[in-house]
C-alpha cells in the first residue's frame, strides 16, 4: 500500500514537471542555474558564493519580519526591541536569525573574496565581476554598520558614534557625509530615522540589482578563475613559442645550406 502510494506520489511529481518544463522550460532554467562546473580541488570552497547569497536572502525575509513590529524612534526603538524579543511569537528565533546570520554573513562573503582573489578568479574576463562583488561587499559593510544602531542600546549608540567619528577623519568628503549621517551635531533622533531608512530601504534596493548583475556576470564567465585557466593557457603558449623557435632555426639551416 506504502509502496503504490509513493509510486503514485513520483508519478504526479514528474507528471507536473513536465508540464511546467514543456509551458515555461523552468526546469532547463534551474539546471542552468544551479549546476556549473568547478574544479575537483577545493570545490567546498565554489560554494561560499551560493552560501553568501543564501546568508543575504535569509537577512531580507527576516528584516521584513521584524518591521512588523520595530519602531524606528528614540523613545520606541529599544522598547520594540525588547518586545520583539520577550512577547512577539517566534520574536526571539526570527531576531536571533537576523542577528547570527548577520555575522555569519560578513565571515563567508570575506572567505568568498579571499577565495576569489588566491584562485585568480577575478582576471580576464572576469575584472568586472571582481568590481561587482568589492561594490556588494561595501554594501554588506554598510548593511551591517547601520543596523548596529537600530536597537538603540548603549553598545549600538556609541559603537555608531565610533564609527561615525573615523569616517569624519576621510578627506574631502569626511565631514559632509558625517553631517548627513548624523542629521545634525550629534547621534540622536534624525540619526536613527536616516539609519533605518538607510538600512531598511536604500542599501537593500541598491543590492539586490547588483546580486542581478553579478550572478549574470558568473553564469557568462563561469565560476572558477585561472589557476586552472591559465596553467592550460600558458602551457600553449610555450608550445607556441617552441614552434615559432623550430621554425626559426629551420628557416636559418636552409639559408645557410644554400
Amino acid at each position: 500500500m506504502i509502496g503504490r502510494i509513493r509510486s503514485q506520489t513520483v508519478e504526479i511529481g514528474r507528471s507536473v514537471t513536465d508540464w511546467m518544463e514543456n509551458r515555461t522550460g523552468i526546469v532547463t532554467a534551474l539546471e542552468h542555474f544551479l549546476y556549473e562546473p568547478v574544479p575537483k580541488r577545493g570545490a567546498w570552497l565554489y560554494t561560499l558564493g551560493s552560501a553568501t547569497l543564501f546568508l543575504i536572502t535569509l537577512q531580507f525575509l527576516t528584516g521584513i519580519l521584524l518591521l512588523f513590529y520595530y519602531v524606528p524612534t528614540t523613545d520606541h526603538a529599544w522598547n520594540s526591541v525588547y518586545y520583539i524579543m520577550n512577547e512577539a511569537y517566534f520574536g526571539k528565533l526570527i531576531r536571533g536569525i537576523h542577528y547570527w546570520s548577520a555575522n555569519f554573513l560578513m565571515a563567508v562573503i570575506g572567505l568568498h573574496m579571499a577565495r576569489t582573489f588566491f584562485s585568480g578568479a577575478y582576471k580576464a574576463p572576469r575584472e568586472m565581476n571582481w568590481i561587482v562583488g568589492v561594490i556588494l561587499l561595501l554594501l554588506v559593510i554598510g548593511l551591517a554598520f547601520t543596523g548596529y544602531l537600530l536597537r538603540w542600546d548603549q553598545d549600538g549608540f556609541w559603537a555608531s558614534v565610533v564609527g561615525i567619528k573615523i569616517g569624519s577623519y576621510s578627506p574631502f568628503l569626511g565631514p559632509y557625509i558625517t553631517h548627513f549621517l548624523l542629521g545634525g551635531d550629534v547621534v540622536g533622533p534624525a540619526t536613527l530615522s536616516r539609519f533605518f531608512a538607510i538600512h531598511v530601504w536604500l542599501l537593500p534596493a541598491a543590492i539586490a540589482p547588483f546580486i542581478g548583475i553579478h550572478l549574470y556576470l558568473l553564469r557568462r564567465h563561469g565560476e572558477f578563475g585561472s589557476e586552472f585557466e591559465y596553467s592550460d593557457r600558458l602551457a600553449k603558449l610555450h608550445e607556441r613559442q617552441r614552434q615559432e623557435e623550430y621554425a626559426r632555426r629551420e628557416e636559418s639551416g636552409e639559408e645557410r645550406s644554400e
